[in-house]
């Protein structure tokens, strides 16, 4: 058995404890179950600092005293035993229950006919969670260890509720921890098929990053919205395609997690007033900042209040609640929208039942708006770099230009740090249309793109990263030309 002492000097010297909210004095042994011969299956909390309070599993290989992710036997024992199915107790008396989807293998495991399981090479880059990839009887699956015991990790659940549906990774088993007369199931572990597809991020940049070389001479002779529009022509059925996909995942989604009745309108009163409360606190703290055009940045902020003061005159109007609630993806990124073949992948719905708290307060236009603010920022960064390159300036500089005109240049440079934005940002909002369908701008959309925005700039002004903030507030302005020329009009309540 791993000693107390070795096991805290593990985990501070595990790399995932480096960011502020893990850290910690030292942690505490809270429970473990034993996984085969290998590895012991820890829940650790934290004592002292930001972290204190939180728990964490750590997966210990007990021959090495180490974590387990890279040790092929805990990989090979998790799989099995959550193919297998049934529970492990632990030592002070929780359990360890391993869901099984059953089928085929997870009779062969439970009979004893043990499955060929064995690890393969992966490269995972950064990831807040561990993830490994196995193949089980030739065909490869992830497993993928959460590392804290957040209440707010449900996408094992929802991968079970969506299997069969084909727009989620197929769904093989997962495991979670119940501590002793807590009750209270925290996900451990899960185990899916591998969707081997790419994110629908690679085919745009792809696109966009084509475009650059030949845009002076196209520019010569096209409008920049022509340009744009006739480039993103050989990726237009895909986008349209993939827009269909999410469409149908939301109407899957609410029909897996929903009971029958009707969905309960969206509490826009409650979460309006917690944006205005947001916008006031950025207000002074972001226009003092110096790092950011002090003009550029008042402005913003008068559009980002005209539009809060536009939508509580909207609430007057129609009431505290509107239409258009209803489960979403949660944390829709570019790359989560896997494009060959469509799939939907890190499911973070934020609340899976009716009778789940925060079920009223989610909608599919949430993923629509994420998708949005995720092609804001991936075109002007795309922009921001090729601007620099052209300028033979930094980043940073061609973005904050974005926002104030960099009028510390010439107008020859100024002309064409402009032209480049320009051109991006036709190409975006041409993504946009065939991506989510034509722009509605009712009330829900609106309030639901300010108060991702106000989350955005919050982190990265508190995060000391001016050149994202420089996105934000460039689209901030936008706000008050219509928002990228999206007609106000009665609210589209469908997902896109």
């Amino acid at each position: 058995m791993i000693g107390d002492e070795e096991l805290a000097a593990l985990l501070r010297a595990a790399p995932w404890m480096s960011e502020d909210g893990r850290k910690a004095d030292r942690y505490e042994r809270v429970d473990h179950a034993v996984l085969g011969s290998a590895a012991l299956l820890l829940v650790v909390a934290a004592v002292g600092g930001p972290a204190a309070g939180r728990r964490f599993f750590v997966p210990v290989d007990v021959r090495g005293g180490r974590e387990a992710h890279d040790v092929a036997e805990f990989h090979t024992d998790a799989v099995l035993r959550t193919l297998a199915g049934g529970t492990v107790r632990t030592e002070r008396g929780g359990t360890v229950e391993f869901r099984s989807a059953g089928g085929a293998l997870a009779g062969a495991a439970a009979a004893g006919a043990v499955p060929e399981v064995r690890p393969l090479p992966f490269e995972q880059g950064w990831s807040s969670n561990a993830l490994s990839l196995v193949e089980i009887q030739g065909v490869p699956h992830i497993h993928k260890t959460y590392r804290t015991l957040d209440d707010d990790v449900r996408e094992s659940d929802l991968l079970r509720l969506m299997n069969g549906t084909g727009r989620t990774p197929e769904w093989a088993g997962d495991y979670a921890y119940t501590g002793p007369g807590s009750g209270t199931r925290h996900p451990l572990g899960v185990v899916y098929r591998y969707v081997p597809g790419e994110g629908i991020d690679v085919p745009l940049r792809q696109n966009l990053r084509a475009l650059w070389p030949a845009l002076s001479r196209l520019l010569a002779q096209d409008a920049p919205e022509a340009v744009a529009r006739r480039h993103l022509r050989p990726l237009e059925q895909q986008l349209r395609e993939a827009g269909r996909f999410l469409r149908g995942f939301h109407t899957e989604l609410a029909a897996r997690l929903g009971d029958g009745t009707p969905q309960p309108a969206y509490p826009a009163g409650e979460r309006l007033a917690q944006a205005e409360e947001r916008l006031a606190d950025l207000h002074d703290r972001t226009t003092a900042d110096p790092a950011l055009p002090a003009p550029a940045v008042r402005d913003a902020f008068k559009a980002l209040e005209a539009e809060a003061a536009a939508l509580r005159a909207e609430l007057v109007r129609s009431g505290p609640s509107w239409p258009g609630g209803g489960p979403c993806h949660g944390d829709l990124h570019l790359s989560h929208l896997l494009w060959n073949p469509p799939t939907l992948i890190d499911l973070s719905t934020p609340s899976t039942a009716p009778t789940a708290p925060g079920w009223a307060a989610q909608s599919p236009l949430e993923d629509v708006v994420a998708l949005q603010r995720g092609l804001e920022y991936f075109a002007a960064d795309e922009a921001a770099f090729e601007a620099a390159n052209r300028l033979g300036a930094d980043s940073l500089e061609t973005m904050l230009g974005s926002l104030d005109g960099a009028p510390h240049l010439s107008p020859a440079r100024q002309d064409e740090l402009r032209q480049v934005f320009e051109v991006a940002d036709h190409w975006r909002e041409r993504v946009r249309e065939l991506l989510l369908g034509p722009a509605s701008d009712g009330p829900l959309r609106r309030l639901l793109y300010l108060r991702r925005l106000l989350h955005e700039l919050a982190y990265n002004h508190a995060h000391t990263r001016p050149y994202h903030a420089a996105i934000d507030l460039r689209h901030a302005l936008r706000l008050g030309e219509g928002d990228s020329g999206a007609h106000r009009d009665s609210e589209d309540v469908r997902p896109c």
